[in-house]
């Protein structure tokens, strides 16, 4: 629209206009004339109250006195549902006082027959003045609110502020907007409104409905805060007093908190609701009689009802893998050897939510090893879902069926997405079990300064103690990730945090079992690493979970069998590895592989390597291809062959500087005391353990011993332990008959006229060979 013919110009709002927002006030006049001259450099044309006139309205009432601030906070709050409402009865002032407060306002300019003369002027007192300190005010504004139709939402802000209300809207309103809070992630907010409903409660029925509230926010936050409330519901629960959604939720409290047998008491109530037909469903608080089974309507005919029973099943089944033969989960084997929930999980699959398909997807994964459509069909589970729909409980599963599938490229794509959708939702123990889960994806792509940060987080988020019979698997990704490192203080440092006994009834506790087997081997006690790896076996074997993809125990256990001579046990146990039935992901076999050269023939290491080495490398597991090239030198030097060697220790040094090992370390895995550097090659006609009877680990360290070199000096070139060295030396010094150091030398028919020292390279590469200790 242009004004008096002039092209360019605008037309102005009529000055009627301004006087009917201002009400005659300078102030807020030119408080609008300040938002229109914005607006017209804009490019707009119409007079909208803004930044301006909000800052005036403020000014104005921060200039009145307390009542006439309280008024029109009041008038605010009520909105268009105030208009038949007196200020001053909700104040609890005089009539005369109000009245006076009302013409105060009214002589600003704000208000017109009783109403803020536009939006902008309520919205600027909500926003900008300090609303009144007063419980009682707050009550007494529900009660109108409530009157008037408002929101569970708009009423609970009052409700919380507010003295205690007497009235039996205010539970399910408070109720109501504390799930609603929790739909919006402000858990704090939702906290808030069940700390106030938990003191509006007027019988156990209501205590019980906010204390199983009160848990399912509170998790999101701290856990261990649920804790004193699980007697009492479980208690209820077994007596019929949840409902079967109750139910669920205080079964899976229950296991995280190790309490499996408490779990499995309440599995079988709900199983037993089941049975009850004709049960009318009565969402209202209260219409329940006292004893009677909870709210809901629970046929065995309802599709929702089976997935709560279903879905708890396998929750124990893999969860909790000992007790679950008990809650009929897992009571006959799988095809492999798995768990085999049978058609039951086909059926789940078809019928149910992203949670329960998530869920029988990784119970699928767990029962059968690596499927070749898992790492497609857990994608599309997370892709299929909005980001507003993903529970933690759905993302896990899925992220565990990715993992155990060998699909870690997706995994860590995944692992990202949920753990920036878990911080925007505020909820730490989203984000702890989040990154917990990229800790173990980051540790198989052989990032262990990722995998170390991240279980850092998971620990540092949410405590050790908020945790339950969980903090196995945090702990244990820390503690393994650090061995690998070579930081052994730092990783015994976390052995010290308590990890319940509950954990070793999980997979969680197989987890903790690997990591300190690895951390036990690395610090030169390969008997205690031993008694880990095999509890690992032993465990698995009795739960029919012995999945090489989750603790590949067995290589685990040989390698240790190699360091300490045992050959015969390494070899069957990495037989029976490699002839295991069922499909499972390449890099369990290339692991297998690579301990199972240094047990072979000096002409078949090489092939035995190459294998191991392009599975590896094809699978991504980059530390465990930093170990297999490592071995390969060795083949290299044992062959004669050093240019390959050099060149394979080359490549093996700079795998371990990427997976964050800063000095070449080896992790618990001194197969063939592996080096990334060859020491020198003894002269002696047919090397091997045909020559002496030494195993090729006690060969290399005896024929460095010979030389002059230290143990540290050993250790350090074969990247060992000192302990491990000693080891081996006392084997050698058994088997070869000798009792000194200088006797070695003569037994291993070593040329005294060869180079000594750290010398013995000579390919510009012996500053990484030994490290003078």
């Amino acid at each position: 629209m242009l004004a008096d013919g002039r092209k360019g110009r605008r037309s102005a709002p009529p000055v009627s206009e301004f006087h009917r927002l201002s009400g005659g006030s300078p102030l807020l006049m030119r408080a609008l004339l300040d938002d229109y001259a914005d607006a017209d450099r804009a490019g707009g044309a119409e007079l909208v109250p803004g930044e301006a006139y909000e800052r005036a309205v403020a000014l104005c009432l921060n200039r009145s006195d307390r009542l006439t601030r309280s008024t029109a906070w009041v008038l605010a709050v009520l909105g268009p549902r105030g208009e038949r409402a007196e200020p001053a009865e909700l104040l609890g002032v005089p009539r005369a006082a109000g009245e006076r407060s009302l013409r105060a306002l009214h002589d600003m300019g704000l208000l017109a027959a009783g109403r803020f003369r536009h939006e902008a002027g309520r919205t600027a007192v909500l926003r900008r003045v300090e609303p009144p300190r007063s419980p009682r005010l707050e009550a007494r504004v529900a009660r109108v609110l409530y009157e008037y139709g408002a929101s569970s939402t708009v009423l609970a802000r009052h409700l919380v502020a507010a003295e205690n209300v007497d009235a039996p809207w205010v539970l399910p309103a408070l109720l109501e907007a504390a799930e609603a809070a929790l739909a919006r992630n402000e858990v704090g907010r939702a906290l808030d409104c069940l700390r106030v409903a938990r003191d509006s409660c007027a019988d156990e029925r209501q205590v019980l409905r906010v204390r199983i509230a009160l848990v399912r926010a509170g998790w999101r936050v701290d856990p261990s805060a649920a804790v004193r409330y699980l007697p009492a519901l479980t208690d209820a629960a077994l007596a019929g007093r949840l409902t079967p959604r109750d139910m669920k939720a205080l079964i899976g409290h229950l296991l995280w908190f190790g309490r499996a047998d408490e779990a499995l008491e309440v599995l079988r109530v709900v199983e037993g609701l089941g049975e009850r037909e004709g049960l009318e469903e009565k969402e209202e608080l209260g219409e329940v009689a006292e004893g009677a089974v909870a709210p809901g309507r629970w046929g065995v005919g309802g599709a929702g009802e089976r997935q709560v029973v279903e879905s708890a099943r396998l929750w124990f089944a893999y969860g909790y893998p000992g007790v679950a033969a008990r809650c009929g989960a897992a009571v006959a084997p799988g095809p492999y050897g798995g768990v085999g929930a049978g058609g039951r999980i086909a059926g789940l699959v078809a019928e149910c939510g992203t949670q329960q398909r998530a869920l029988a997807l990784m119970a699928s994964v767990l029962d059968q090893g690596a499927a070749g459509d898992a790492v497609v069909r857990a994608e599309r589970i997370l892709q299929e879902t909005r980001p507003e729909d993903r529970t933690p409980a759905a993302g896990l599963a899925a992220l565990v069926a990715l993992i155990v599938a060998d699909g870690l490229p997706e995994a860590s794509r995944w692992c990202d997405i949920l753990l920036a959708e878990a911080r925007e939702r505020r909820a730490p123990m989203w984000q702890s079990l989040f990154a917990t889960a990229k800790a173990y994806t980051e540790i198989r792509l052989g990032e262990l300064a990722a995998a170390e940060e991240s279980a850092h987080t998971a620990l540092t988020v949410v405590p050790p103690e908020g945790w339950g019979a969980a903090v196995a698997a945090p702990v244990a990704a820390l503690l393994y990730a650090k061995a690998a490192m070579g930081r052994l203080d730092e990783a015994a440092a976390h052995l010290r945090i308590p990890v319940p006994d509950a954990a070793f009834r999980t997979p969680g506790g197989l987890l903790y079992l690997w990591a300190r087997g690895h951390y036990h081997f690395a610090a030169g006690r390969p008997y205690a690493a031993l008694e880990d790896f095999h509890r690992c076996g032993d465990l698995m074997a009795r739960w029919r979970l012995d999945l090489s993809a989750l603790v590949p125990w067995r290589s685990d256990a040989a390698q240790v069998y190699v360091s300490l001579g045992d050959d015969r046990r390494a070899r069957s146990l990495l037989e029976e590895e490699l002839t295991r039935p069922g499909p499972r992901p390449p890099w369990t076999r290339g692991v297998a592989l690579r301990v199972l050269a240094a047990l072979a023939e000096r002409a078949d290491r090489p092939r035995l390597l190459a294998e191991a080495l392009d599975i590896l490398q094809r699978s991504g597991h980059r530390l465990e291809l930093a170990y297999a090239m490592a071995e390969l030198s060795y083949s290299y030097w044992d062959r004669n062959e050093d240019g390959r060697a050099r060149v394979a220790a080359r490549k093996a040094q700079q795998l371990m500087r990427e997976c964050g090992i800063k000095a070449p370390v080896l992790k618990a895995s001194p197969v063939g005391a592996a080096s990334a550097c060859p020491p020198e090659r003894p002269e002696r006609p047919g090397a091997g353990r045909s020559a002496t009877g030494l195993s090729g680990a006690e060969l290399r360290v005896a024929a460095l011993a010979a030389r002059g070199y230290t143990n540290r000096q050993i250790a350090g070139a074969l990247f060992i332990t000192i302990s491990t060295v000693e080891q081996h030396l006392t084997r050698a010094y058994r088997k070869l008959g000798v009792q000194r150091r200088t006797d070695l030398a003569t037994r291993l028919n070593l040329d005294a006229e060869e180079g000594t020292g750290a010398a013995g390279c000579g390919d510009g590469l012996s500053r990484d060979c030994l490290r003078a200790g």
